[in-house]
């Protein structure tokens, strides 16, 4: 037979005992005393037995009422210290955080505003795990994600953080061989370089909203921006990369192709579960990032 023995009514016997009546317990704990009667009435019925004998006159634990009270108090009072530590861990600025990342947003600015979370909080630990696949973020135990893009999962509350473009670039020394092509169309009689996620380019020409897609017939196609970004600058051909990659020494031994197209902006988000209940640490870490990205104004890669 399946037990309706209720935790909440444990406690509530636990301090009308140690109380000695449910008067005084009603005055203790401010619940009315018709309702703490009730909670009783209802927890011997699932023990099965009476624990208390009780009038106008006499109050006393009945001896499976004393059994109960001896067996349960010290395991009420440790599930207490058990709450009281967890949330203080919940509260606290300590701990782990497990984030994943695109790649090459990790090794750029995103790396940055990290080390400065860091430096902030010493007591928070982040373990990154960069990738640009999207991952089952439950199964892999993610407590925010930072992705471009949607997810398909639409119960993780989504921030957007930056606006997302990228721009065609190649060596000075490859165009001067090969020519500056003036359009898109004149890509495809380029040497190409393509690099996952950007598998597939979308460009928007900005003054007439005009947009040219295609997939890239690439002589080298990799699945990490950086590489590409080494080998255009060795001048092997035309590639597709995130603005920020072209921020300060990043630009050098690059020239930009084709300034007036650019890559269809996307948002960055920073994903996480939920809005209300967090643990300190994790909103610590989402404050953080939307302040370091307000207060640099850096531009939208």
């Amino acid at each position: 037979m399946k037990s309706n023995l209720s935790l909440d009514d444990l406690q509530i016997f636990q301090q009308v005992a140690q109380h000695g009546g449910i008067t005084a317990t009603a005055r203790a704990t401010g619940l009315p005393a018709a309702t703490l009667s009730r909670r009783l009435k209802q927890l011997e019925r699932a023990v099965g037995g009476r624990l208390l004998e009780r009038n106008a006159h006499h109050f006393a634990l009945t001896e499976l009422g004393e059994g109960y009270y001896q067996r349960c108090t010290p395991l009420l009072a440790e599930l207490r210290d058990i709450r009281q530590q967890l949330s203080e861990r919940h509260a606290r600025l300590s701990g782990c955080l497990r984030v994943t990342a695109p790649v090459g947003a990790a090794q750029n600015w995103l790396g940055q505003c990290f080390n400065a979370f860091l430096h902030q909080y010493p007591g928070i630990e982040l373990e990154l795990v960069l990738s640009n696949q999207i991952e089952d973020l439950v199964e892999q135990h993610i407590d925010a994600a930072f992705r471009v893009g949607e997810l398909r999962d639409s119960s993780w509350v989504a921030r957007p953080v930056r606006d997302s473009h990228v721009m065609l670039c190649a060596a000075p020394a490859y165009l001067q061989a090969c020519g500056l092509p003036s359009h898109p169309e004149q890509l495809r009689q380029h040497t190409l370089i393509a690099s996952y996620p950007l598998h597939e380019w979308w460009l928007e020409q900005a003054e007439s909203g005009a947009i040219f897609r295609f997939n890239p017939q690439a002589r080298l196609r990799v699945n990490d921006v950086a590489v590409a970004q080494d080998a255009a600058r060795a001048g092997l051909g035309i590639t597709l990369l995130p603005s920020y990659f072209l921020e300060g020494a990043g630009s050098a031994g690059l020239q930009v192709v084709l300034p007036d197209w650019r890559g269809i902006r996307r948002p960055l988000y920073l994903y996480y579960r939920d809005r209300d209940v967090m643990p300190a640490r994790l909103k610590a870490l989402i404050d953080f990032v939307m302040t370091w990205v307000r207060q640099r104004d850096e531009p939208a890669f």
